[in-house]
């Protein structure tokens, strides 16, 4: 016996006592590329939802009964206990411990201690835009279904859609900001919405 087959001799030895590696086979790459095709298509279809939401005449409409609608609600709370729970237990630490008011100055217009605009109480984001009215303005809709518009911010620092907490940052104003309280159609004035929070 030669040299040669002498190492193939060997080789063949060392290549019976490896454990065998799984290979990739056609199949493997046919579920990897069928999944991957899934999760396209659906990205599509989401992406043309949102274009048509925002193209559409009607998309104001559409927007808001899915996003106000209960059972959207209820799947979002779902998803963030579900989700989020880890950040709502470092966060349960950190209490408020002192009432967000605000000082009317005259009609809508109100001040606090500083230039911070507060949330009065947990919510969810549902506009955030500019009118010649209200200036820059953001619209939270509290848990207890009342609107709290807060206009005349010279900077805001949540986005739409986006869930607040009590006593959360909403923006600045320079001079005063400008409060409209609204339950259904109806505006409220400030002392009813604090017996409503309270």
């Amino acid at each position: 016996m030669n040299e040669i087959d002498e190492i193939k001799r060997r080789m063949k030895k060392r290549k019976a006592y490896r454990s065998p590696s799984p290979t990739l086979t056609d199949y493997h790459f046919s579920k990897l590329y069928n999944a991957m095709i899934k999760c396209m298509v659906v990205l599509l279809v989401g992406i043309a939802i949102c274009a048509y939401v925002k193209v559409s005449p009607n998309g104001e409409y559409i927007k808001d009964y899915v996003l106000n609608d209960v059972h959207f609600t209820e799947l979002t709370k779902w998803i963030n206990h579900q989700l989020l729970s880890f950040q709502s237990k470092q966060d349960q630490s950190v209490a408020v411990s002192n009432q967000v008011s605000y000082t009317n100055i005259k009609d809508n217009y109100y001040t606090n201690q500083s230039n911070e605009v507060l949330n009065f109480d947990k919510g969810r984001v549902i506009y955030v835009g500019k009118q010649d009215l209200l200036g820059q303005y953001v619209t939270v809709l509290l848990e207890n279904n009342v609107e709290v518009t807060y206009g005349g911010l010279s900077d805001v620092f949540v986005g739409m859609y986006d869930q607040v907490d009590k006593a959360t940052i909403i923006g600045t104003y320079q001079k005063q900001v400008m409060l409209v309280f609204t339950q259904g159609e109806k505006e409220i004035d400030y002392s009813t919405f604090e017996e409503l929070i309270s």
